[in-house]
């Protein structure tokens, strides 16, 4: 009698956890979002890589022309090893070899400040997009939202990728790059 009553009330706590989780499974509505394709599609984000790429090609053609004229420089002081003194020519060497220290130093500052404006415009166009993804997903009934790359199988009806896209689009159809400030940390 008394295993029989552990058994009711075991079979009971276990039904009530089934059911439970059934109807709570059977509540939730999960919406899938491609975040890299709505990122991709963007108009803002496309605006920003055009910046990005215009930035860059005016970046490269610095770069170029000052790495011609540090060579014609070297080459100027090659030349003129044979008519300076061996003391003349070290410091002459050291003043060249630390310009060329102070052109690396500024290639990579300005690289790093491209990467990392790029950075800040991709998080705004993120915290652009979050109460969008909030509306779409409420509109369609989603509970919860899971990012398509961690899904291995889903109903394309679930995706609201393409809804998000559109009213991203309607919202923030371009972005100023606005290049962060160079500093030491950066």
């Amino acid at each position: 009698m008394y295993t029989f009553r552990i058994f009711t009330s075991v079979f009971t706590v276990l039904f009530t956890l089934f059911a439970t989780t059934a109807f709570s499974q059977e509540a939730q509505r999960i919406a899938i979002l491609d975040l890299g394709a709505v990122l991709v599609k963007s108009t803002a984000m496309q605006d920003i890589d055009r910046q990005f790429k215009k930035h860059e090609d005016e970046f490269k053609a610095l770069t170029e022309k000052r790495d011609r004229e540090f060579r014609e420089e070297r080459r100027k002081l090659d030349e003129q090893r044979a008519i300076i003194s061996p003391d003349q020519y070290r410091e002459k060497a050291k003043q060249l070899n630390d310009k060329g220290v102070g052109y690396r130093n500024d290639f990579n500052n300005k690289l790093r400040q491209l990467v990392s404006s790029r950075s800040a415009a991709i998080r705004k166009i993120e915290k652009a997009m979050e109460p969008i993804v909030s509306d779409v997903a409420n509109s369609v009934g989603a509970t919860m939202i899971v990012e398509k790359k961690k899904i291995l199988f889903g109903a394309k009806n679930l995706n609201i990728s393409e809804m998000v896209s559109e009213k991203l689009n309607k919202k923030l159809p371009k972005l100023k790059l606005e290049l962060v400030p160079l500093t030491q940390s950066n």
